[in-house]
């Protein structure tokens, strides 16, 4: 492919994934628990992206314009997506009067117990499972507070037998007939990068040894509540928007640039 189509293709690459990810952020507007994402872009430099080491070739044709003033590869860049961020700005709260359902109002996490490990949610529609276990909407086990490196069956979060209402303080706190009963296992981190989405509503902590769970301690629970997704459908309408003309910017640019090379193929035909 000819070195000036690389910046408009890849670029064109790079919307059509920005495209993506709105698409699915709008999608999930209302999907409690739900937090938004965005793309990362980088650009790529050809000759700084080369293995270290490497030392210049002594010309061996006739010099060039390029060889006095030399462009470190900018003449041979284009863009590339360099991941995905999460924003974990807090959802609207609201009410729902389902004394299972439970709002986390902070930075906190659901501890939940996954086929994969440890997960983490905000998502807070919890059930009440047949054998009496509190579960995710999803039919996960919510892990109540304790030993983190113990067996996570341990702290399985168990109401059979358990006649009464259920009460849950700010602190998550469970209390039946005013017997506290257990505390669900809602968790904080110091690096929120280190958090990142498995598929769902759930996160995985990909650095457990630098960024432990920690107590939460600017985290409140609110029962009878659910906290909502923090995407805002204007905002990301106008980002759609945005991206797609960017996108189509650059299928112009390709066409031009491909419309300049058959005209040169055609003028070199005629000077022949």
């Amino acid at each position: 492919m000819s070195k000036p189509l690389w910046p408009a293709v890849s670029g064109a690459m790079a919307r059509d994934f920005e495209v993506e990810v709105i698409s699915n952020n709008l999608a999930n507007v209302n999907t409690n628990g739900f937090k938004k994402d965005g793309v990362n872009f980088k650009e790529y430099l050809v000759t700084n992206e080369k293995t270290e080491g490497l030392t210049a070739e002594v010309p061996r044709s006739p010099i060039k314009d390029k060889d006095l003033y030399p462009l470190d590869g900018r003449d041979q860049s284009f863009v590339v997506v360099n991941g995905t961020h999460t924003s974990f700005k807090t959802g609207g709260l609201k009410v729902t009067d389902n004394p299972l359902d439970v709002a986390i109002n902070g930075p906190g996490f659901l501890e939940v117990s996954t086929p994969a490990g440890i997960r983490y949610t905000r998502a807070g529609a919890l059930k009440l499972g047949s054998d009496g276990r509190l579960l995710t909407s999803e039919g996960h086990p919510v892990l109540a507070q304790g030993e983190r490196n113990a067996d996570p069956a341990s702290r399985f979060i168990n109401l059979q037998g358990r006649d009464g209402s259920l009460h849950i303080n700010e602190r998550g706190e469970l209390y039946m007939n005013d017997e506290l009963v257990s505390t669900l296992g809602v968790v904080e981190f110091g690096d929120l990068n280190s958090v990142r989405k498995t598929g769902g509503l759930y996160f995985e902590n990909k650095n457990p040894q630098g960024n432990p769970p920690q107590s939460a301690t600017g985290t409140q629970v609110r029962q009878g509540m659910l906290e909502t997704s923090n995407v805002n459908p204007v905002e990301e309408i106008a980002n759609l928007i945005r991206a797609n003309r960017m996108f189509e910017q650059d299928l112009k640019a390709m066409k031009t640039v491909s419309e300049m090379m058959s005209k040169e193929v055609s003028d070199i035909a005629k000077m022949q």
